[in-house]
């Protein structure tokens, strides 16, 4: 059981009367509280244990994995360099050693598993979600001193020094009354956001001829590498979805270990990911098209002849909802000049991916990379003193989401995010003391670099042996 504090004696003694050495011990009140089984959650989660923080982790489904297990998003988005070399590690590499390039939902949720079993001080708790968020105004910022939790044998509620908000919309930091944008709101359009997708799989795929046969003069750009096959946008031309708010622009195949073969293709839009009610309509739109779509590809794409729909995913994969503004705002030109803030935590180089929101969004860019940083500051809502964001929902414009939001990032937001907790706690500060503090900064980078992170162009290219003039696409 976890012992609980009043709100105002967490915020009278929240820094000065932790100790730097934390028990392991279950019934230790915990250091940090992670909201959240996203991977970014699990690594969150890790890397504050890792450190010797006692750890709480507060999961709202039963099981862990997020988009990767409830989406069957099977695919990793790699953060890659001009020669094709990683340019991420830590974490998310022994994630990678374990799952390969495609996966099941399956193996995701068991690799996420171990690694939390794996690590001491950690502390899972499943089917908790989010519902008060109690906050207290102090002269260092506004502290989050009590989460409640909606559970099946009633309200729960759990306090710590920190808290890690790796939920997949910044749930924790709206309920504290965290400023955010919704979509491209920034934009001053509306707040639409990007194009939902429901993902499905497949049996009955002859994967070896699905790989052999892409031919890019019938298909269009794409291929296969590894357990990937993408491409098919001349094809598609001529497929036409039943509803105008369905788009299907191209095909992404994961060929996982088992044979199951998942599809990533349907979009549907107008979906608004913060309303169950817009999600469900969206999923039974998608769930109809995706039969209609399977019988226009056989017969034309090789390896399909006999193939059917094994299953859907559980939930559609949502793209875009809240972006929490932080002390730092990620933007489109950070991405587009590859940008490395003094304070970055890990790289990233996924291309400016929209989805569009509506069949006539025209706002498009070319799938280039360029290297760039990732700040601490755009993890640390604007104002708080004790929560980050750790997710998709960082700060950063709609655009910059296209790039930002891919699950690599999240993961080593993640990792970044445990590490902070650990620094903050030996050093009595709050995360944005820890950001301006330049010993501080230096300190938590130095931290990742000792586990595996790569945090900046040079020590990638380093480790690629690459030159640091070509880490622009």
């Amino acid at each position: 059981m976890i012992r609980f504090l009043s709100s105002l004696a967490i915020v009278s003694t929240l820094l000065m009367s932790i100790p730097a050495a934390v028990s392991a011990q279950s019934n230790q009140p915990p250091d940090v509280v992670v909201v959240g089984g996203t991977p970014s959650g699990v690594a969150a989660a890790v890397a504050a244990g890792r450190r010797g923080l006692h750890v709480e982790l507060d999961v709202a489904g039963e099981a862990l994995g997020g988009v990767v297990s409830d989406g069957m998003m099977d695919q990793w988005d790699l953060n890659t360099g001009p020669a094709g070399e990683t340019i991420e590690r830590g974490i998310f590499a022994e994630l990678v050693a374990q799952l390969g390039d495609a996966f099941t939902p399956e193996r995701a949720e068991a690799a996420l598993a171990e690694l939390v079993l794996l690590t001491p001080n950690v502390d899972l708790h499943f089917g908790r979600i989010p519902v008060a968020v109690l906050v207290e105004p102090t002269s260092a910022g506004r502290f989050v001193t009590r989460i409640d939790f909606s559970t099946k044998h009633g309200t729960r509620s759990s306090v710590a020094p920190f808290i890690v908000d790796a939920t997949e919309d910044g749930d924790v930091a709206a309920l504290a009354g965290a400023h955010y944008n919704i979509g491209r709101q920034d934009l001053g359009t509306d707040t639409a956001m990007q194009a939902a997708t429901m993902m499905f799989s497949l049996h009955g795929v002859d994967a070896h001829a699905l790989a052999a046969g892409y031919d890019v003069s019938r298909f269009g750009p794409g291929g296969a590498m590894g357990a990937r096959v993408w491409g098919f946008s001349s094809l598609l031309r001529d497929y036409h979805p039943t509803d105008p708010r369905v788009m299907v622009r191209d095909l992404n195949f994961g060929l996982a270990r088992d044979g199951e073969v998942t599809v990533n293709a349907i979009d549907v839009f107008r979906v608004d990911g913060l309303d169950p009610r817009s999600v469900a309509a969206a999923t039974t739109l998608a769930k109809a098209e995706a039969p209609r779509l399977l019988a226009f590809l056989r017969g034309r794409v090789p390896g399909l002849e006999n193939a059917e729909i094994a299953r859907f995913a559980r939930t559609m994969y949502i793209r875009e909802t809240r972006h929490v503004l932080g002390l730092a705002y990620l933007t489109a030109a950070d991405v587009l000049n590859g940008r490395e803030p003094g304070d970055a935590i890990g790289l990233s180089s996924y291309p400016l991916d929209l989805h569009p929101v509506s069949a006539d969004d025209k706002l498009g860019f070319p799938p280039l990379r360029h290297v760039y940083g990732i700040p601490f500051g755009a993890l640390v809502p604007a104002g708080f003193a004790n929560l980050l964001v750790a997710s998709r929902a960082i700060s950063a414009s709609h655009v910059a989401a296209g790039s930002a939001r891919i699950i690599p990032t999240t993961i080593e937001e993640g990792e970044a995010a445990g590490a902070a907790c650990a620094i903050a706690l030996r050093e009595h500060a709050t995360f944005p003391q820890l950001d301006r503090t330049e010993p501080l900064v230096a300190a938590l980078r130095a931290d990742l670099i000792a586990h595996g992170a790569i945090i900046d162009v040079h020590s990638a290219a380093a480790a690629a042996r690459v030159p640091k003039a070509s880490h622009r696409a």
